[in-house]
């Protein structure tokens, strides 16, 4: 039974559709800025399962945008992940949640993105975002990526984008939205990093401090991937491949450039499941976390 909270949902997409997001199982890998706004709208969509994958706490810095959070959450010992549950729990108490408070590469990130049936993408490194997109296109999971922008000192340079991966037809690669070399740099590990800004250098400027976010525009960012796909999952229409948000123009488009034809993702490790082996990447953080502690 469909409660009556649903009702203006329905008369957009029917019964059938919210009966679609109810029994539905997604997943959201990042609960700070862009996540914690995903978490609050699927909720509120009705979504009947929910699984949070975040190893960190929040911090002071998060307090400018991080839906859910409290003035009095101690920092530290606050999991973002509780955030997330919180903030489900205080719109409908009925959806499952799960919290995983580990990072993506271990077991039990992995594990949480393999039992969804959907895969948001709420991350800032590109190590992590190619490992998920590699995840996702290996066991054939419908993946929505977010990533909202401000250029450090550029203030007219801002926006974002949402890229959806599905049955091996385009994923953030091919469609040249994920830098692999930044990618493979993160993921060799903080020795291979020092090595690389001991020989090229380090502008003093970024040292020891993220880059500008606010709360508005990784607001937009999130609700047009949870508007991408609750189209999708309600048939109301296919949700696009590729969103982008240019805000400094106040320009929304949605690129019609076709994928890379030869993509080792989607065409090298669609579907091929524990045989396409991205566990690898399990194992490697795991050999540089023995060879990186001292004796």
């Amino acid at each position: 039974m469909l409660l009556p909270r649903f009702d203006r949902n329905i008369r957009f997409f029917g019964q059938e559709g919210q009966a679609r997001l109810r029994n539905t199982h997604a997943v959201i890998v990042g609960i700070g800025g862009l996540g914690t706004h995903v978490v609050q709208q699927l909720a509120f969509l009705g979504v009947g399962v929910m699984t949070l994958v975040d190893g960190e706490e929040l911090d002071e810095t998060n307090r400018n945008r991080y839906i859910g959070s409290r003035e009095d959450d101690p920092i530290p010992g606050t999991k973002k992940t509780a955030i997330g549950q919180r903030l489900i729990k205080s719109i409908d108490s009925s959806i499952g949640v799960t919290p995983v408070d580990e990072d993506l590469i271990s077991e039990r990130g992995f594990s949480a993105v393999l039992r969804a049936e959907y895969v948001f993408g709420c991350l800032d490194g590109e190590g992590a975002r190619l490992v998920l997109t590699q995840l996702c296109a290996a066991y054939g999971k419908p993946y929505f990526d977010l990533a909202s922008e401000i250029i450090p000192g550029e203030k007219t340079r801002y926006g974002g984008r949402v890229c959806f991966s599905r049955r091996g037809e385009g994923c953030l690669l091919c469609l040249g939205e994920l830098d692999a070399a930044e990618a493979g740099l993160e993921l060799a590990g903080e020795d291979a990093r020092k090595q690389r800004d001991a020989i090229y250098g380090v502008k003093k400027g970024q040292l020891g401090r993220a880059g500008p976010s606010v709360v508005t525009i990784n607001g937009l960012i999130a609700s047009i991937a949870t508007t991408e796909f609750m189209l999708e999952l309600t048939g109301v229409r296919s949700a696009l491949r590729l969103v982008k948000y240019y805000g400094h123009t106040g320009r929304i488009t949605a690129p019609s450039d076709p994928p890379a034809p030869d993509c080792y993702v989607c065409k090298g490790l669609y579907g091929r499941r524990d045989a396409a082996d991205v566990q690898h990447y399990i194992r490697d953080a795991a050999r540089r976390g023995a060879a990186e502690r001292p004796l």
